[in-house]
C-alpha cells in the first residue's frame, strides 16, 4: 500500500458560531471537535499530518502542541479550500503516496468508513476519491454530478448551481483522497472564477476529469457521519448523534446498565466496568474511570480526575472532581467530593463537603479505610481522616487538624470525644 499523508483544513473564521472560541475547539460529548478528526487521521497510521490553521492559530496549535506526528501551516488569508491545501506545498513536494484531505469540522467520521474509503481509492489506482453521501435534503451542499455511465463528472458548489441539479441527493462530504504528485500540479490549474471568488478543492477533480484520469466516488452508508459543525445548532446536533454512540457502545459491548439514555450524559473517553449500574440524570465528564459493580445516580454528576474502584457507589445528588473511591467506598446523598482519596469501605453521610478550595489553590483531603463521616460534616482541605475514624452530624473539621486513625470527633470546631483501643 502506498504511504499516507493526511491534511487536515482548520482556517476558517467560523463565524456563524459566533463565539471568540475558534469552531475546531468547541466540545462535542466533552472532546474537541478537532481532537476527533486527528483521531481519525492517526487510527489509518499516516506518516505525517498536517493541520492548516489560520484564524486564532495559535489557540489551536497551543491545543494540541503535544498530539503525535502532528505539525501546523498557516493559511494567512482564506481564499478557498484549495488554497488551503496549496499551503502544505512543502510537505507534499517530494511524496509519491497518497493525501487524505480532511474537515476540521467534521467530527463523526468514522475508522471503518475511512479506512472502506482508502481501501477503495487504493485498489482502483484512482487520482482522486471523494467521499459522497446520498441525503434527503442537500441543500447548502455541493453536488456530485455524474455521466450517463455513473462516473463522476464534477461536483458543483451550491452557490453556483443551476436549478435543474439542486434536486440531485448525492453530495459531496468535503473529504478527499489524491495522489500526491497528480495533486499539486492540479492545483496550479484552479482559478477563482466562481460566485464565492475562491479556489475551490472540488475544481481539483474536475480538472482530474478532464484529463481522462480515474477519479472515483465513494458513498458513505450512515449520513450522520459527515456532518459538519457550521453552527450551535449543528454542534447540538453533532453532540447528540456522539454521545448515542457512546450509550450504545456501553449498552450494546460493555455489558453496563443505563436505566434511561435520554436522561443520562456521558462524554467520550470515559471508561465505565461490566454490570456497573447508571442511573437517570447522571452527568459523567470526559476522563471519569468506574469500575465493574459500581452504581451512580440518579442526578449524580462525575467530573474528571475522578475514579470509582469496583463495588463503589456515587448516589443521589453527588458531585465528585477529582475524586479517588477505593473498593468498597460509598456516598450515597448530596455531596461535594473534591481532590479526596476516599479509603475502603468508607462512608460518606449525606451533606458532606470537602472544602477543596481556599481562594488561592486547591488541597488534597485524604479520608482512609473504614472511616465513617457522618452527614453534614465539612473537611477544610488539607486534612487526613485516620482508619476507622468517626465524625459527628455537623462537623467542622479545620485544615491542617488531622483526625487520628479510631478518633471520633464532633463540633465546629471539631474536638475528639473519644478513641478505639
Amino acid at each position: 500500500m502506498a504511504e499516507l499523508k493526511v491534511i487536515i483544513l482548520a482556517a476558517g473564521k467560523s463565524t456563524r458560531m459566533k463565539s471568540d472560541t475558534p469552531k475546531v475547539l468547541h466540545e462535542v460529548a466533552g472532546k474537541p471537535i478537532l481532537r476527533y478528526v486527528l483521531e481519525q487521521a492517526a487510527s489509518l497510521d499516516p506518516v505525517e499530518i498536517v493541520c492548516v490553521v489560520g484564524h486564532q492559530a495559535e489557540r489551536i496549535e497551543a491545543a494540541f502542541q503535544d498530539f503525535p506526528n502532528l505539525s501546523f501551516v498557516e493559511q494567512a488569508e482564506q481564499l478557498g479550500t484549495a488554497h488551503a491545501v496549496a499551503q502544505a506545498e512543502s510537505v507534499l513536494r517530494d511524496f509519491a503516496g497518497d493525501v487524505l484531505i480532511l474537515c476540521g469540522d467534521v467530527p463523526l467520521l468514522s475508522h471503518a468508513t475511512l479506512a472502506a474509503f482508502l481501501a477503495q481509492h487504493q485498489e482502483t489506482g484512482a487520482k482522486a476519491s471523494v467521499l459522497t453521501a446520498d441525503v434527503g435534503d442537500p441543500t447548502g451542499y455541493g453536488r456530485i454530478v455524474r455521466d450517463s455511465t455513473g462516473a463522476m463528472k464534477e461536483i458543483i458548489e451550491e452557490k453556483d448551481c443551476p436549478p435543474e441539479l439542486k434536486v440531485i441527493p448525492e453530495i459531496n462530504s468535503g473529504t478527499y483522497l489524491f495522489n500526491a504528485p497528480a495533486l499539486m500540479p492540479t492545483l496550479q490549474q484552479i482559478g477563482s472564477e466562481n460566485a464565492q471568488g475562491e479556489f475551490y478543492l472540488t475544481d481539483a477533480v474536475h480538472v482530474l476529469v478532464m484529463e481522462q484520469q480515474v477519479v472515483t466516488g465513494v458513498m458513505v452508508n450512515d449520513e450522520r457521519e459527515i456532518i459538519g459543525v457550521n453552527n450551535r445548532r449543528d454542534l447540538a446536533q453533532a453532540d447528540a448523534i456522539a454521545r448515542g454512540q457512546i450509550m450504545l457502545d456501553f449498552l450494546h459491548n460493555g455489558g453496563v446498565t443505563i436505566i434511561d439514555p435520554a436522561t443520562t450524559y456521558i462524554d467520550a473517553d470515559v471508561e465505565i466496568g461490566r454490570d456497573t449500574v447508571i442511573r437517570p440524570f447522571t452527568c459523567i465528564r470526559a476522563g471519569v474511570k468506574i469500575g465493574e459493580n459500581c452504581e451512580v445516580g440518579p442526578f449524580a454528576h462525575l467530573r474528571p480526575g475522578t475514579v470509582m474502584e469496583q463495588g463503589t457507589k456515587i448516589g443521589a445528588f453527588v458531585e465528585a472532581k477529582n475524586a479517588h473511591f477505593m473498593t468498597g467506598a460509598k456516598a450515597g446523598h448530596m455531596a461535594y467530593l473534591g481532590d479526596v482519596e476516599i479509603g475502603h469501605d468508607v462512608n460518606i453521610g449525606a451533606g458532606t463537603i470537602i472544602a477543596n478550595y481556599d481562594g488561592a489553590k486547591k488541597h488534597k483531603t485524604v479520608i482512609e479505610d473504614e472511616a465513617f463521616i457522618g452527614c453534614g460534616t465539612v473537611l477544610v482541605a488539607p486534612i487526613r481522616v485516620g482508619k476507622g475514624a468517626s465524625t459527628g452530624a455537623n462537623t467542622v473539621v479545620p485544615k491542617n487538624r488531622d483526625v487520628a486513625p479510631g478518633a471520633t470527633v464532633v463540633g465546629a470546631p471539631a474536638r475528639e470525644i473519644k478513641r478505639k483501643e
